[in-house]
């Protein structure tokens, strides 16, 4: 797998009106009449997009020039990024990982059903270089964890109460086999690298969850994910949608922060929780389980083990070092078995 491109370097320009994505097609922005090849139309000025299969050799490529039709409008570190194409397209890449790889069937399926929101369209998938790359429109409307704050009560109510009532609506959506996609959340202090499913069902049962059925869950329905506009709420970024216990859609508003809407200033960054109390205050209105006190004593219980652990070791090394204080530092060294490069310079050359 090639991951030395990264993410945010990922979309490159050609020319003014064409950019290399990944490293197998080129994206082109025309004018004129519509060609059979048409990507996708842009009904604001009628010009119209291409995606196609790069030539080999492949055409030389820069960074994105300022100012210009596209742009970087969201970086997640070495994760993801998000690239917008004036008012008409966005190319989300992402590190290919299973939820990013279901997130196109996710949103196929949730197309051939009757919903209440709207949901992306999917224009183009691909997988490259370790990579996965999702092509979709431009969706009109703001983002809620911009709009947020200029909100009124009355409209961050409706709000709270469509996301709770979309929470319902997809749970009618079941199945017999529960999918690990929230992982880390679920059982934040799993042991790293063990992501069975067995396992995680075992936790939700310790927990006090109901594993006879799973529910499907978008598991990610912070402001970041949800575009308003007007009365319309769209939904967004669906790679963490899976088959989850019920239990688990209302304990994840009540304990997830990363559900909380943020707002960056040159000063500080400012966070307000209202959006995800007020989701989990509804969602228990309508009836919706939790376990949120199991799960944070659980947490705490397992954290304290560990701080636990943590100290024994800390006193098993501190009686070597009392008993030792008499002799020889190498002596020292020696009884916490330092590598054999460190005891013995002559070591490195024998590497």
């Amino acid at each position: 797998m090639d991951l030395t491109i990264h993410v945010r370097d990922s979309v490159k320009q050609i020319d003014k009106a064409s950019w290399l994505v990944g490293s197998k097609h080129v994206l082109r922005h025309l004018q004129g009449p519509r060609k059979e090849d048409c990507l996708w139309e842009n009904s604001s000025d009628g010009s119209y997009y291409t995606l196609s299969t790069a030539p080999v050799p492949l055409p030389d490529a820069g960074p994105l020039a300022p100012n210009g039709h596209a742009s970087q409008i969201h970086d997640a570190g070495d994760a993801s990024a998000v690239f917008c194409f004036g008012d008409a397209l966005i190319i989300k890449v992402r590190i290919a990982e299973d939820g990013t790889r279901r997130e196109p069937e996710t949103i196929a399926f949730l197309a051939g059903q009757q919903l209440s929101f709207d949901i992306p369209t999917v224009l183009f998938y691909m997988e490259d270089a370790g990579k996965t790359y999702l092509v979709e429109p431009y969706a009109p409307g703001k983002r809620l964890n911009e709009a947020w704050w200029e909100m009124s009560d009355e409209e961050k109510e409706y709000v709270a109460t469509r996301v709770s009532k979309i929470c319902a609506e997809i749970k009618v959506f079941q199945s017999n086999v529960l999918t690990g996609v929230d992982y880390n959340w679920m059982d934040p202090l799993h042991k790293p690298g063990d992501y069975r499913v067995e396992v995680l069902q075992q936790h939700c049962k310790e927990l006090g969850m109901d594993c006879s059925v799973f529910v499907l869950s978008h598991n990610d329905l912070g402001p970041t994910n949800i575009i308003v506009n007007g009365n319309r709420i769209m939904v967004l970024d669906w790679e963490m949608a899976g088959y989850v216990p019920l239990e688990w859609v209302r304990t994840k508003f009540a304990i997830c922060g990363a559900l909380c809407a943020e707002r960056v200033s040159s000063t500080c960054v400012e966070h307000n929780n209202d959006h995800q109390m007020w989701v989990e205050q509804k969602l228990g209105e309508m009836g919706f389980p939790e376990v949120t006190q199991a799960y944070i004593k659980k947490r705490h219980r397992a954290i304290e083990e560990k701080e636990e652990r943590s100290r024994g070791w800390t006193m098993h090394v501190n009686r070597i070092l009392d008993t030792s204080q008499s002799t020889p530092v190498l002596r020292i060294f020696t009884a916490i078995q330092l590598p054999q490069c460190v005891r013995d310079p002559r070591a490195h050359h024998q590497l």
